[in-house]
């Protein structure tokens, strides 16, 4: 299925010693490369220093782009802001900020948007609230270090240091089911992001540990893009990166729990007249549509239509005939744990629906 498409698997959503991370971008790009990943997006706090020097292209094999992550003056509302060549001024809120990224060209993205915790004041949640905006392009549907702090408490917090890759369960319920309704209207990407920040923190303010460190982190939650052509450091920048911006506008990409397995060749597609459609695409209920999913390894699959789930099986191919017009996506677990989060097929009605 989509054998046109080139798989891409990377991490985003990286803080770097430009904010308030803890190596530099060519240190981490390093890490990335020996980790297997293809590409890395940096939204370091409010700066776009890093790309204004130079920093934004290949080392090696891992293609680095730069953004930031915006927030308004309550330190809410975070938004992680990509493919822009100005800074956004500091103190707005995210109806000017949201505008001023889609008036650059800009690619942006809702950070951790349901957080809720309440184990530290001094880290506080950064939930996003303000709704009733338009213009985003996307909602990191998985937040790797907003689930892992999510769920800290004092009994807890030591096993969850000295296991950081187990914390990882699934998606918050309620983002995944905003995320449906709002693609009933039109595309909403889908992405996972790590949030890493590699920050020391004394437990019990006795010892130091590093929460996550770079290596560790890009063992867990990884967006793969399917792009039109074979990136590679042969490739220039400018053509990269676009080939990347246009997989992620149109929501060819998937989101993956490394930590429980490999999922590359992960596929989710719709097959209408003989044309097969990636995920992230929307097409018309007529003629019939059939959709097509196929694992990497056997496993527990789901089918959901509009955020209830129609179809469940433990394999490695789902088939399911298009009845009614919706929104389809597929999720998959491991160990009972999620593994696989797809951006989903959108099936508009036809004439006879």
């Amino acid at each position: 299925m989509n054998s046109e498409y080139h798989e891409m698997t990377g991490a985003v959503h990286l803080h770097s010693d430009f904010s308030d991370g803890t190596l530099s971008i060519p240190e981490i790009a390093s890490i990335a490369g020996e980790k297997g990943l293809n590409y890395l997006m940096f939204s370091d706090h409010n700066t776009l220093a890093p790309k204004h020097q130079g920093l934004e292209g290949w080392y090696g094999d891992v293609l680095v782009l730069i953004g930031c992550e915006l927030n308004d003056p309550h330190d809410r509302n975070h938004y992680l802001a990509f493919r822009i060549d100005r800074e956004i001024a500091e103190g707005q809120w995210p109806e000017q900020y949201v505008r001023q990224v889609r008036e650059a060209g800009g690619f942006g993205v809702i950070a951790h948007p349901a957080e809720k915790r309440n184990f530290s004041e001094a880290y506080p949640p950064y939930p996003w609230t303000a709704w009733h905006v338009d213009g985003f392009d996307g909602i990191e549907i998985w937040n790797q270090l907003s689930e892992w702090a999510e769920g800290v408490t004092r009994r807890n917090l030591l096993w969850r240091l000295l296991h950081p890759l187990r914390s990882i369960r699934f998606p918050v319920w309620e983002t995944l089911e905003r995320w449906d309704q709002l693609n009933r209207g039109k595309r909403i990407v889908g992405i996972g992001g790590i949030d890493v920040h590699a920050h020391r923190f004394k437990v019990f303010k006795l010892f130091p540990v590093e929460i996550y460190p770079y290596k560790v982190q890009f063992k867990s939650i990884r967006t793969h893009l399917l792009v039109k052509a074979d990136l590679n450091p042969e490739m220039t920048f400018r053509d990269a990166e676009s080939h990347v911006y246009e997989a992620l506008s149109q929501g060819r990409c998937f989101i993956s729990n490394h930590s429980l397995g490999d999922a590359c060749d992960f596929r989710f597609s719709a097959v209408s007249s003989d044309k097969c459609y990636p995920m992230g695409s929307r097409l018309v209920n007529e003629p019939p549509v059939r959709l097509l999913a196929s694992m990497p390894a056997k496993a527990s699959i789901r089918l959901l239509w509009n955020g209830s789930i129609i179809r469940e099986a433990g394999a490695r191919v789902l088939e399911h005939q298009v009845i009614r017009p919706g929104v389809y996506r597929i999720e998959v677990f491991r160990k009972r744990r999620g593994w696989i989060y797809s951006n989903p097929i959108v099936v508009e009605p036809g004439a006879n629906d």
